[in-house]
């Protein structure tokens, strides 16, 4: 078990990454593209401020789960004695588990709010709703990493 939910993390580790590379290429592609077109043609591209601001959820959202994974993510300070091993070993369970249901209701808000957003959306930007779906992905993500994360401290704390 504790090597499939490694191998599962890795797996989703280098997804992860490979999706905020490309969204972080495509934003300095965009933004070379939008100064050239400024400054040279007075002209930008339609709806390339929107897809920005879309791509850089493209490599935070990824960003946050990496974070998880490497368990790097926030550390609350009331929450520091779980720094000490002694005391890990009982909280990484609990807060990975509280962490996954926070992350399970966001991605269901998430979920909803992309949605509606779908509903509403004009057909001419349609293809710019599709990037919001990073939104309920990436908290779904999230879920998951924190599942294998108090998978991982269970199977550590029997060992």
């Amino acid at each position: 078990m504790l090597r499939v939910c490694r191998w599962l993390e890795q797996s989703l580790t280098r997804i992860e990454l490979g999706a905020a590379l490309l969204a972080y290429a495509a934003i300095l592609l965009l933004s070379v593209a939008d100064i050239v077109g400024r400054n040279l043609f007075n002209a930008t591209l339609p709806g390339g401020d929107l897809a920005l601001r879309q791509l850089v959820l493209w490599v935070a959202l990824p960003g946050a789960a990496l974070a998880v994974a490497a368990q790097r993510h926030l550390h609350l300070d009331p929450a520091n004695l779980a720094a000490r091993p002694r005391w890990k070993k009982w909280t990484a369970i609990p807060f990975n588990l509280a962490a996954a249901l926070v992350c399970a209701l966001l991605t269901q808000a998430a979920w909803a709010y992309w949605q509606d957003e779908m509903q509403y959306q004009s057909p001419d930007t349609v293809w710019l709703a599709w990037l919001g779906l990073i939104l309920p992905a990436a908290f779904g993500l999230l879920v998951l990493h924190f599942l294998l994360r108090a998978a991982l401290a269970n199977e550590e704390a029997a060992a």
